[in-house]
Order: C-alpha cells, then structure tokens, then sequence
C-alpha cells in the first residue's frame, strides 16, 4: 500500500528508526550518494547568489542537507519538521559541524509558525513532491507566505518522463510513499501560478537506467568504482532526468 496524504507522510517518519536510518538507507550506496552531491551543489549555488540572511528549511529530517548548508553559510537558520524523532537527529547532527545553532521548530508545513515575509530563502527536499495537487498548492502558498519578495525557494521535484515506466514495472513495494509526477511545462505553471518565477531546473540522474544498472552490477563490489562509473554517466549530460532542482524566486 502506498503511503499518501498529510496524515500518513506524517506519520511515516515520526518513527524513530526510520529517523535513525533515513541516511544510510536513501543516501549511503553511490546512487543516492551522487544525488545527495548535486542537491548540495545546486544549493551552493542558489545560496551564493542569493546571499541570505535567514534561511528556512521545511522537513529537514535528520539534517541530511542541513550540515551541508550550516558550514556554507553564516545565516541565521531555522528548520520546522513534524517529527520530534526527525529534529533529534537533527540536532545531534548539527552539533557536531557548527557552534553557531540553527532554531529546531517542531510544527506544520501547512501552516508555519512564523510571520509573513520573514526568510530570504527556504529549501524544502523529499517533501512537496509526496502530496497531490491541492495539498502542493497549500505548501507554496505557505511558502510564499513566508518568503519575502525576490527570495528564493529551492526543492525536487520528480520528472514522470523517466519515473512514470518505472513504476509501472516495479515491485509494489519498492515505490513506498506517494511521489507527484510532473512534465517540466506543467511543473512551470504550477510554480508560477503560485507566485514564483521559475529560476533554473537542473536534472538530476540523467540515463537513470544505466546508473541504476551500474548500482546493481558495481556497487557490491566496490563503492568507489560505482562512482566514478555514475559520474562519468552523468558528465555526458544527455537525455531527461529522473528528478528536476527547481530554484525559483518569489515575486513581489
């Protein structure tokens, strides 16, 4: 059964296992390990150009991305997450790269305890992209809500070109939570229809076929030699992605 809605996403990760193994079982092998690397980057990026001073993170979990950020920036930080397990492993996290501490909030993405306009940016991954359209449309008008003009707002999103075969094909239970599928013109409008503008959408896993095949046949074998495989893959640059990083800038 596949796990859709507010209520079961939420609940989904309030376990305290799956918040003390969400790296390791999404991001450790090279395959999410090479995912991980371009949120990083794409994240560098947008921080550079945007230069904030408060940044918001919506459903950061264990601070996957978070340590990242905390050691590429001096702003003020703030992460709202609805798991209590989530921010514990957060917190744990971020203690150990950086002594300037970053706000834990526990609370709702649909309904973010802060006043209007407050942040210069907001980042938000592994989340919008697990709810419908009417429940996205209440997580952008939060978002905007909480992000001044001109800030910028970075996340995932899924490209169903590539995804929509290969869940067809798969395993029911390799797809466990509900993920929104998009064609790039129509993530587009809906972005904008929201009150942003559409900055930039980087792929991610280009020829996911053959890096998933790489995954499979070298991995077992050697961690290091599977990555390099999937980032030579990935340097050839063609064909459409699995996953888009949507930068986008709240308009005035």
């Amino acid at each position: 059964m596949t796990i859709q809605g507010v209520h079961e996403i939420r609940e989904a990760y309030r376990d305290s296992s799956v918040a003390s193994h969400y790296i390791d079982a999404r991001f450790l092998e090279p395959l999410g390990a090479m995912l991980h690397a371009r949120q990083v980057a794409e994240l560098r990026r947008a921080i550079r150009r945007a230069r904030p001073r408060r940044i918001l993170e919506i459903g950061p979990g264990p601070a996957r991305l978070t340590v990242e950020v905390a050691k590429m920036t001096g702003a003020r930080g703030v992460l709202v997450d609805a798991s209590a397990a989530m921010l514990e492993q957060a917190r744990r996290r971020l203690a150990r790269v950086t002594r300037r501490p970053w706000a834990l909030v526990h609370g709702d993405a649909f309904a973010l305890p802060f006043a209007a306009a407050r942040f210069d940016f907001v980042y938000s991954f592994r989340l919008i992209r697990h709810f419908e359209a009417a429940e996205r449309r209440r997580l952008h008008a939060e978002i905007a809500r909480v992000l001044r003009p001109g800030g910028t707002l970075v996340f995932d999103a899924v490209n169903e070109v590539v995804s929509r075969p290969l869940r067809t094909g798969a395993r029911p239970d390799e797809y466990a939570h509900f993920d929104a599928l998009h064609r790039a013109d129509a993530l587009r409008a809906e972005v904008e229809a929201a009150g942003f503008e559409v900055v930039s959408l980087r792929g991610a896993q280009r020829r996911y076929g053959l890096l998933r095949a790489l995954q499979i046949l070298l991995a077992p074998r050697s961690r290091v030699l599977a990555r390099l495989a999937m980032e030579a893959v990935d340097r050839i640059g063609d064909g459409d992605p699995l996953e888009w990083i949507v930068t986008c800038r709240r308009r005035g």
